[in-house]
């Protein structure tokens, strides 16, 4: 997700890389950034490498935008304790980077309301974007809109979401002057649809079906529509192929039968919203579509795929649940080409994978554990982490899940505002979790419970000495976040529920 950058090369990104995070996915739209080194140790609850903290009055999950000295982030509008956390209307803020201040803020209106501060998604689950000159918020209940750097409205774009399923989603992409977003093709249609209901009688499936769609951003004007189709439990991402076109990764399939079929993976071109090419894969694709030039890497069950960028054929395909290598972090044990059960029907917690040279890099999703795939050999490796710490003079690691302390999920204001008793859990699993980012060689991996894990990328083994860091975002059990991480100039700032932080070293 770039901005005023109007990708031709990567030359221009690189240039802007330390300086400014425009969208969800980083200047190079892969979560990837090079540039002064942050903090790899911080704790919010000991104030260590913590530069600002500035409460927002109500929660949200978009992860912060930074174009140099602003930041940019939604919250859902101010609810009340009698509330009934379906609120379909968001507050667009834009604040100091440098000092946390609130400069201004703007209203996004919103037509079908979703529960707020839900695992999957709310309102607020999308990144702003900005390109110095403009910024464009979105609401994932209905609208999108354009705002100049001062606050005022340029235009304001409304819609109907799709009601079937509240999962994130497609993170909008900006490349040249194209939004890329994920709707729905037939709104009147979409109104019919029930939730994890079949489509009604009378009603074209594929009308009902969400779509890429490209959005003129200086006149929010549909560009094209792509015809592959699109499910909402997965993440289309941006990149250029060999040839230097650029193109769009994204997937069909996943739970409560996605009306988009059949399920498997496509490259479509950006330029024209044409498919390059489509393969069919059953299963869940609830992660990031990551590929290169040369790969598009995907899941199917307990394997992974290496496919062709130009062709989709499937050139490698690796179960990643035996012959796997496992360390214990709490131990340091380590045992080799044994069998481990990473998850049942995916081995990924949503949304937590990313590639990093030669290994893809993810979330387990049913044990607490970080693991890598290579893409060239298909070794792969787990390392199990703590499922929360709790920070503090003495501060604690808990390794199980089930003795993790629950999240109050309540906002700044001592409100609690999510309707979802899952939402009380620690993150790992079923839930569209948070995106890791990668700045220079260091992964971060938040989760839901505010508990983050920073680990040395490039390392040799994937044993304890790779786990860098285990950091705080705020006391256990007060924390809350499906945000991802942001980067600029050797800080990162982080969106919980009850505040933006910005983490830095004094």
């Amino acid at each position: 997700m770039i901005r005023v950058l109007v990708f031709g090369s990567f030359a221009l990104a690189a240039t802007v890389c330390a300086q400014h995070w425009p969208q969800a996915s980083g200047p190079h739209l892969n979560a990837k950034a090079e540039g002064v080194e942050p903090p790899i140790k911080w704790s919010v609850v000991g104030e260590k490498n913590i530069l600002w903290r500035t409460p927002l009055p109500e929660g949200g999950q978009s992860a912060v935008t930074i174009w140099g000295d602003r930041a940019f982030v939604t919250t859902h509008r101010p609810m009340n304790e009698t509330s009934d956390r379906l609120e379909p209307n968001i507050v667009g803020y834009c604040l100091d980077a440098n000092t946390g201040k609130i400069l201004w803020t703007v209203d996004l209106p919103g037509i079908d309301p979703v529960q707020t501060a839900g695992i999957f998604s709310d309102g607020t689950v999308f990144a702003p974007i900005a390109d110095g000159e403009h910024v464009w918020f979105f609401n994932r209940c209905g609208s999108m809109g354009c705002f100049d750097f001062d606050g005022k409205r340029v235009w304001l774009r409304e819609f109907r979401p799709i009601t079937r399923h509240t999962n994130r989603e497609c993170e909008p992409i900006l490349v040249g002057d194209k939004i890329i977003t994920v709707e729905v093709r037939n709104e009147e249609a979409a109104k019919k649809l029930e939730r994890h209901k079949p489509v009604p009688a009378g009603i074209e499936p594929r009308d009902v079906w969400t779509y890429l769609q490209a959005i003129d951003k200086r006149t929010g004007k549909i560009v094209w529509m792509e015809e592959a189709g699109t499910c909402i439990h997965n993440t289309p991402m941006a990149g250029q192929l060999a040839d230097g076109r650029w193109a769009i990764a994204h997937g069909r399939g996943g739970a409560h039968d996605p009306l988009e079929k059949p399920y498997g993976v496509s490259l479509t071109l950006l330029d024209s919203g044409k498919t390059l090419w489509s393969r069919e894969i059953h299963g869940d694709c609830s992660h990031n579509s990551h590929w290169n030039a040369k790969h598009v890497f995907w899941f199917r069950g307990t394997n992974h795929l290496v496919l062709d960028s130009a062709t989709g054929e499937v050139l490698r395909t690796q179960d990643i649940s035996t012959k796997v290598d496992f360390t214990d972090a709490e131990s340091g044990k380590r045992e080799l080409g044994i069998t481990v059960k990473p998850g049942k029907r995916t081995p990924l917690t949503n949304q937590t994978n990313i590639v990093v040279g030669d290994w893809h890099y993810f979330l387990a999703h049913d044990i607490t554990a970080i693991g890598r795939v290579n893409i060239e050999t298909g070794k792969t490796e787990y390392l199990r982490v703590p499922a929360q710490l709790v920070a503090g003079p003495k501060p604690k690691r808990i390794w199980e899940k089930k003795d993790a302390i629950p999240n109050d999920t309540k906002n700044s204001r001592d409100i609690d505002i999510a309707t979802d008793k899952r939402a009380k859990g620690t993150g790992w699993g079923h839930v569209s979790a948070a995106s890791p980012i990668l700045v220079n060689r260091h992964l971060f991996f938040p989760i839901m419970n505010g508990t983050v894990y920073v680990v040395d990328a490039f390392a040799e083994t994937l044993h304890q000495s790779a786990l860098l860091a285990v950091n705080d975002l705020g006391p256990a059990g007060e924390t809350w976040t499906l945000a991802s991480f942001s980067y600029a100039n050797g800080k990162l700032w982080m969106h919980t529920m009850k505040e933006v932080i910005c983490i830095g070293s004094k």
